[in-house]
């Protein structure tokens, strides 16, 4: 990994897309996420932002997942806040990571709180894109992209870091 951290604020502004039938994230992962069944030690996954309904009701998603993705997978935390399109179409996204929890950004205002479990884990920032519904056993992406007029795009102005004041 080129840039792992532990604790602090995590930021993206970014304009969400447009139309419906992707997912778009900002989030945080564990290089070991499930390996422990100790999430503090194993590390979670942080979703800072995740936009699938976004184009169609105008809500986000944060919250936490552990403990791997499989039978034992866990969540704590999921929320759908709204926010307001803004002039210029750009969003600010952030989660404050503290020994105590995570406090969650959109645009300048906590939308979301998560006491636990905390990961004591340095952990990587992802930024992604994907369709959605190939992740189904039907393994084909949902048929609202056969409707999505081009171009279309999830764009982002940039990601910082804070250290843990």
């Amino acid at each position: 990994m080129k840039f792992l951290h532990r604790y602090g604020y995590y930021e993206i502004r970014c304009r969400l897309n447009r139309q419906p039938g992707w997912w778009v994230a900002f989030w945080l992962q564990s290089p070991s996420v499930g390996a422990h069944p100790d999430p503090r030690r194993a590390g979670i996954e942080c979703d800072i932002m995740e936009s699938q309904e976004y184009p169609q009701d105008k809500t986000i998603r944060c919250g936490n997942i552990w403990n791997g993705y499989g039978k034992n997978c866990c969540g704590s935390g999921h929320k759908h806040p709204s926010i307001c399109d803004t002039p210029d179409g750009w969003h600010y996204f952030g989660v404050d990571w503290s020994r105590n929890g995570y406090v969650f950004y959109a645009d300048g205002t906590a939308v979301n709180r998560v006491a636990d479990p905390v990961s004591e884990t340095e952990q990587f920032i992802l930024v992604s894109t994907e369709p959605m519904g190939y992740r189904e056993t039907s393994a084909k992406a949902n048929p609202l992209l056969d409707q999505v007029v081009f171009p279309e795009y999830f764009e982002v102005d940039f990601v910082r870091v804070f250290d843990e004041q």
